[in-house]
């Protein structure tokens, strides 16, 4: 018997835990010279399960996860269907004000992490943060001595809890638990916890595998994120089902990346189109062996033409687009037989079980063809943002409906197509000025390696263009050259009237740019303009 006999005959959660039965010596998470099996790896979920109830947590409690790519980062997933604990996976790169604010906010119990990672210390971090976050009873750390941890601070090496050989007690569970808090990236202020249900987690899952478990190009599949986010969780649950193996990096590495691809004949890479550029620009990247490369799937930021094509000609493979949100998880995504080029300007075509219709902004539904603000029903859909009904109540309606709040149009083929974000988008002499394309008009300057682009009230009424720009290491570019560039890739109304340069630009721990931190220093800049009498510096300076 395989998985795919069995879809649509049992629930989604049932399937998860069968899969890692049907095919128990098959591999399953490679990483670091680690070869885990089905087997194993469910032995270890179970040991994991154990030793938690062990400390204390019951069904409800949350347990926070800050782990890069690693098997200890994937147990998690399943930890629900055994304790009935709410899984909180947060991004390793959080800093501690972000941190602080999600521990408070979602109260967890335990923290899952590792002893360091690209020079953060987690234990001490957390054991500074402790004082402001009373629900906190536990730490357990990864790769850690017992003798560098702070007994007293609840710290414990996660070696000790798996150790514990105490008899698992399940917990009685409907589909109606709480299962997942997943934390927005926070682009416009503190990160907003968005809760799932156990029944909801997975409803898209037996839909969509079913026509990659006949053509299987997730036999092996590499990533280097971590199952922070909806479609990590997606990625390494497709993967489990379709009967493949999941390779992991616990950070990005483009010539690791190409020699496992080679030694693991990987079918899939999931990673962001900013890694597949650098892939592409490896020094000697085409001496690898590729070929069994059948996807490349990107959804964190828009891919370029120029670097989807260059891809296409080096894999010759399927792209992938997928979009989605924390709130209704995959909306849309490319398919397998689309060409490259629909990957490279739409999100693809409505996933099982989703609804799109494009609204004005009375919320009422277009015409096909016409743009306006995306809004979505699925099956995945939130239950709402935690402990904040009234904000909820702003964006899903009682018909279930989502108002995403990006804006887009369908086109005569089915596909969505993006056109960027209500609150960002400006106006200028009547005329409609996207941010997105201005900064990816300048991100096509060689010395420009990241732009951040958002609109202040108009001297003569209307927005100004104001533009942010990071420089590659090294580069040298004047605000003079960088409008003259402007002015020869975008129409006059859309170019800048002010160009400013940033050693960094202020960005969330998955990387989107913070416009409203960007209209904080341009504010900022006014009032020190204001204060002192003087008239806004002119943009070529």
């Amino acid at each position: 018997m395989n998985i795919r006999m069995l879809l649509g005959w049992i629930s989604p959660v049932r399937l998860v835990q069968l899969a890692f039965q049907l095919r128990p010596h098959s591999e399953f998470l490679l990483f670091q010279g680690r070869r885990l099996t089905r087997r194993q790896a469910w032995a270890n979920i179970c040991a994991l399960a154990a030793g938690l109830q062990g400390l204390g947590v019951r069904k409800g409690d949350r347990v926070a996860i800050l782990l890069p790519a690693c098997p200890e980062a994937v147990y998690p997933i399943f930890l629900h269907a055994l304790l009935g604990s709410v899984n909180v996976p947060l991004n390793p790169l959080l800093r501690e004000a972000e941190l602080r604010h999600i521990l408070a906010d979602c109260a967890a119990g335990v923290v899952i992490t590792r002893s360091r990672w690209y020079g953060q210390d987690y234990p001490a971090m957390l054991a500074r943060l402790r004082p402001d976050l009373p629900a906190l009873r536990h730490v357990v750390v990864c790769a850690a001595g017992s003798g560098d941890l702070d007994a007293a601070a609840g710290q414990i090496t996660l070696e000790e809890v798996m150790a514990s050989r105490r008899l698992l007690r399940p917990a009685p569970l409907t589909p109606n638990d709480l299962n997942l808090i997943s934390y927005t990236s926070g682009t416009n202020g503190m990160p907003k916890g968005v809760t799932h249900t156990r029944g909801r987690t997975l409803g898209l899952l037996t839909r969509a595998v079913s026509p990659d478990l006949a053509r299987n190009p997730l036999r092996c599949l590499l990533t280097p994120f971590a199952p922070y986010h909806f479609a990590g969780i997606f990625g390494v649950v497709s993967t489990l089902l379709a009967g493949g193996k999941v390779a992991l990096l616990d950070r990005f590495d483009p010539r690791q990346m190409l020699e496992i691809i080679q030694s693991e004949r990987v079918t899939q890479v999931a990673a962001a189109p900013t890694m597949y550029r650098w892939i592409l620009r490896t020094p000697g990247q085409e001496r690898y062996d590729l070929s069994s490369v059948r996807r490349l799937t990107f959804s964190t930021e828009p891919c370029p033409a120029e670097l989807a094509e260059a891809l296409y000609d080096r894999f010759r493979c399927s792209l992938q687009n997928i979009y989605g949100t924390a709130e209704s998880m995959i909306i849309s995504w490319t398919g397998l037989d689309d060409p490259w080029e629909v990957a490279a300007t739409t999100v693809g075509r409505p996933a099982p079980g989703v609804s799109v219709r494009i609204v004005d902004d009375a919320r009422q539904p277009l015409p096909p063809g016409n743009e306006g603000e995306i809004a979505v029903q699925t099956s995945q859909m939130m239950l709402g943002y935690y402990h904040q009904p009234a904000l909820t109540a702003q964006v899903l309606d009682a018909d279930g409906w989502f108002y995403t709040g990006d804006l887009g149009y369908l086109g005569d083929d089915g596909c969505l197509r993006l056109t960027g974000r209500k609150k960002d988008m400006l106006i200028r002499g009547g005329e409609k000025i996207y941010p997105e394309e201005v900064e990816y008009a300048l991100e096509r300057l060689g010395a420009v390696r990241r732009a951040g682009v958002v609109g202040m009230p108009g001297r003569s009424g209307g927005d100004a263009v104001w533009a942010f720009l990071e420089l590659q290491p090294g580069a040298h570019l004047t605000a003079r050259e960088a409008l003259e560039f402007a002015r020869s890739q975008l129409a006059a109304f859309k170019t800048p009237e002010q160009v400013r340069f940033v050693e960094r630009l202020p960005v969330t721990a998955t990387g989107k740019v913070q416009r409203y931190r960007l209209r904080e220093l341009a504010v900022a800049e006014r009032i020190r303009e204001s204060v002192n009498g003087g008239a806004e510096t002119d943009a070529a300076t």
